[in-house]
C-alpha cells in the first residue's frame, strides 16, 4: 500500500470520526425514536411507553405514557435523513375524569390535542371549532387519542377549537370541555 493511500484513507477516517463527533453534539439523531429517548433523558422522565407514531408536516408526533402520565412529542426531520426534538407536552392524568387532555401548538401553526381515555364507555371524541368544523376519532391507540391540524395564518390564538366531547356506543355524551377550561 502507498504512502499516499495510507493518507487517504487516514483523511478519511480522521472526517467520519468528526463528522459523528459534530452529529451527536448538534442534536440530530439517525432515527426518531433516538431523538425522543433522548429528549425524555433531558427532562428526566421516562421512559415511556411508545404507543402510537404518527407522520406530520415536520416529521412525527410520538404519543407515550409513563407512569401517571402521558406525553406528546413532536420530532422534526431535519437534511432529509436526521431528526431533532421539536415541541414536547406532558401531563398527568387525572383518573377521576371520564378523560384527561392537553394540547399545543408550533411556531409553524401545526397544532395537536391528545389524551388518555379513563372510562371505557367512550367510544367516539369529537372536537369542534369555533367555524363548526367538526373531527371524529373512534380507533384509540390503546386508551390514547390525538387529533392534529394545521391553523390558517389568520386564525386569531382564542379561535383553535371550540369544545371536546366523549360519546359512548350509543351517542350519549359522557364528557365535554371547552377551550376555556385548557387554556
Amino acid at each position: 500500500m502507498s504512502i499516499r493511500l495510507k493518507k487517504t484513507i487516514r483523511n478519511i477516517l480522521i472526517l467520519v470520526l468528526l463528522f459523528l463527533i459534530f452529529v451527536l453534539r448538534s442534536g440530530f439523531y439517525p432515527t426518531p425514536l433516538s431523538a425522543h429517548q433522548r429528549s425524555e433523558q433531558s427532562l428526566h422522565y421516562g421512559p415511556s411507553q411508545v404507543v402510537h407514531s404518527e407522520d406530520c408536516a415536520e416529521g412525527k408526533y410520538i404519543l407515550g405514557k409513563y407512569d401517571r402520565w402521558v406525553s406528546c412529542e413532536s420530532i422534526q426531520r431535519k437534511f432529509f435523513f436526521f431528526w431533532t426534538i421539536g415541541d414536547r407536552s406532558n401531563f398527568e392524568n387525572d383518573t377521576t375524569k371520564p378523560f384527561a387532555f392537553s394540547w399545543m401548538t408550533s411556531e409553524g401553526g401545526n397544532c395537536n390535542l391528545y389524551g388518555i381515555i379513563n372510562d371505557q364507555r367512550i367510544k367516539r371524541i369529537t372536537l369542534t371549532f369555533n367555524n363548526g368544523q367538526l373531527m371524529t376519532q373512534t380507533g384509540f391507540y390503546e386508551d390514547l387519542f390525538l387529533f392534529t391540524w394545521k391553523l390558517a395564518p389568520d386564525d386569531p390564538p382564542s379561535d383553535y377549537f371550540k369544545d371536546l366531547k366523549g360519546y359512548d356506543a350509543y351517542g350519549n355524551i359522557l364528557f365535554a370541555a371547552d377551550q376555556s377550561k385548557v387554556s
